[in-house]
């Protein structure tokens, strides 16, 4: 595919430099979502039942972690100018920090910076990115932290 056949909107491999921050578009976290995923997945008092949850040591109604990386692994494919990554596969994740609790009703965002990039040697077509992501909550704070790698769709093929 050459630049000129290139479709609008899309966010290939080689629109991934090193160095480059993206932001996601905001998402803010319902309390019947956090209930709701909480129940059937991590049916924590803290997570489910308002008032034990402000007893807790969270003083309110929290997401459970496998919630928090379910928002990230959606939040940080949509990027605040509407772009669309065209990732193939993600490729596994490091360094997975808990650094906040999730309230109920925050606003969170993903931020996300490319740390290396490379194109495969055998697959020509794909290249593959590391990124250092961060889910930030209304107040700046950073609430997850992580390392991932993500295989992306090429959108020039070198000739050989």
């Amino acid at each position: 595919m050459t630049d000129s056949d290139r479709p609008a909107g899309l966010r290939y491999f080689e629109d991934m430099p090193v160095g480059l921050v993206l932001r996601s578009i905001d998402y803010v976290v319902a309390r019947e979502e956090v209930i709701a995923f909480a129940r059937k997945w991590d049916p924590q008092p803290f997570h489910i039942d308002e008032e034990a949850a402000r007893r807790s040591v969270f003083g309110g109604l929290t997401a459970c972690s496998a919630h928090i990386f379910s928002m990230f692994s959606i939040i940080s494919q949509q990027p605040l100018d509407g772009s669309r990554i065209v990732a193939l596969a993600g490729l596994g994740f490091e360094e997975l920090q808990l650094r906040k609790p999730v309230y109920a009703g925050d606003t969170l965002y993903c931020e996300s910076t490319v740390l290396d990039a490379r194109r495969s040697a055998s697959k020509p077509d794909r290249g593959v990115i590391a990124q250092r992501a961060a889910l930030v909550n209304q107040r700046g704070e950073a609430a997850f932290e992580c390392r991932c790698k993500v295989m992306m769709q090429c959108y020039t093929i070198p000739e050989n």
